[in-house]
């Protein structure tokens, strides 16, 4: 019998290669039930079915790190131009520009997500991170499309992430030299957050915490990049299962399907494997993402 205290263990399997050196985000668009993803340095976009059929890509005129739904049937995108809307035309992607912040020559956004209000977050990311003084931070933008900076120094901001409640918020940083998952109080109304704790270590989790996602239990998920899982952590800070893949670099994930049952899982090419999906059928439920409703 299992131990309590030893974490299920599942196993990912490789659905589709689609090549990519960089592939994050991956986001469930339940309108029309398939999962999209993106390349960053190679400026693509993908869409493919739950189960790796009917994979599509586009190219993209700029570098895009995160992508949410958005309610007019769109996506916010997380850009190397600030936040931007992305709509899929017959034509192919379209984007509208001009949102915000205003980056340094160079820099980009990094990961993204939307809090339980529908505020899309987003961090910045120099392209020289661990030098001196290339702190990144927050940004967030509203319903009306007001930009607010929201401070914070990331070398790699990674890992946004929300409880059920929207009364806690998750943000680590990938750095090597700055590896680390803080826990903030969240005030919902004003999305100011306070209180940080820290909630996992690179010692306990094994490898630099990437992207993140939630689940109905209140359990954060999170990609342990160099250890080739995903992590399950309780909200007391313990992990309680783990997913498993073939690559050490595994990314993000989201929770697709009609039940939020198949954890879709992106990963990296470290220059000897990766870049492919992976998806595993789970007994954990995922949590609904907010849409993005200016």
């Amino acid at each position: 019998m299992r131990s309590r205290l030893a974490p299920a263990r599942f196993q990912a399997e490789k659905i589709v290669s689609p090549g990519c050196h960089i592939a994050e985000s991956p986001v469930w668009d339940f309108r029309g039930g398939r999962v999209y993803w993106v390349d960053i340095p190679n400026q693509r976009l993908f869409r493919m079915e739950p189960d790796g059929q009917g994979l599509t890509q586009w190219d993209l005129p700029v570098k895009v790190s995160a992508l949410v739904l958005a309610a007019d049937g769109g996506f916010m995108a997380a850009t190397s131009r600030g936040f931007a809307h992305l709509a899929l035309e017959e034509t192919g992607p379209v984007f509208r520009f001009g949102m915000g912040p205003e980056l340094p020559e160079g820099w980009r956004m990094n990961d993204g997500a939307c809090d339980r209000q529908g505020r899309f977050w987003a961090g910045s990311l120099s392209p020289r991170p661990a030098e001196e003084g290339q702190w990144g931070e927050l940004f967030s933008l509203d319903s009306e499309g007001k930009v607010s900076a929201r401070g914070g120094r990331f070398r790699v901001q990674n890992g946004l992430a929300w409880s059920p409640d929207g009364r806690r918020m998750y943000v680590s940083d990938s750095h090597v030299s700055n590896v680390h998952v803080t826990r903030f109080d969240f005030d919902p109304e004003t999305g100011d957050r306070s209180n940080p704790q820290p909630f996992a270590s690179h010692a306990l989790l094994g490898g630099r915490p990437d992207g993140a996602a939630m689940d109905v239990d209140g359990c954060y998920w999170i990609a342990a990049s160099d250890s080739a899982r995903i992590l399950r952590l309780t909200p007391e800070g313990r992990i309680d299962a783990e997913i498993h893949a073939d690559v050490p670099n595994l990314t993000n994930l989201c929770f697709a399907g009609p039940d939020l049952r198949t954890a879709v899982i992106t990963s990296l090419n470290n220059g000897t494997s990766g870049g492919d999906i992976y998806a595993v059928h789970l007994p954990f439920q995922g949590l609904a993402e907010p849409m993005w409703r200016g």
